[in-house]
């Protein structure tokens, strides 16, 4: 299993007939991948050449948060982390991660919300707007503080609007 990270859109843990499946979202196809989400996030890693204990020390920094680390992986690959369903058994995954710079709009529901991406998938949220919406700004932050130390000058890329 060898993932094209360049393209990733979005990697997320999901119950299915095979059991609990990580869905990852290209720009043209969503595959299972028989992986849990934390493995994809050590895979991501480890191809960008980041260390995780090395992130949440940066994110504790910027945000005073050491868990649901955002990934910047690349100057225009950042995921956030947002809640997709309530785990059944102790220890599944509950979040997946999302590349903000993939994510269209994230809209209102009666259950929670919905985030939209760029090529029209649409991913259930038990997140309420107002805080997936915190969690893709508090990526954004950490996007743009992660990036200033490393490119040298003031980062601002996926700042944007996202439809609200």
């Amino acid at each position: 299993m060898a993932l094209n990270w360049d393209v990733v859109l979005a990697f997320y843990p999901d119950y299915t007939s095979q059991g609990l499946v990580s869905m990852v979202i290209y720009p043209d196809k969503t595959t299972p991948e028989q992986v849990a989400v934390s493995t994809l996030v050590r895979q991501a890693c480890r191809h960008f050449a980041l260390d995780q204990k090395a992130l949440r020390n940066a994110a504790q920094f910027v945000s005073g948060k050491r868990n649901l680390v955002p990934l910047p992986l690349a100057l225009s690959a950042t995921f956030a982390p947002l809640k997709v369903h309530m785990p059944l058994v102790r220890g599944d995954a509950a979040y997946g991660y999302f590349r903000i710079q993939a994510i269209q709009k994230i809209e209102a529901t009666e259950r929670g919300s919905t985030v939209v991406l760029v090529n029209g998938v649409e991913v259930p949220l038990k997140l309420t707007q107002t805080a997936a919406l915190a969690h893709t700004a508090r990526a954004l932050l950490f996007e743009r503080a992660f990036w200033s130390r490393r490119v040298g000058e003031n980062y601002v890329y996926g700042g944007r609007n996202l439809g609200v």
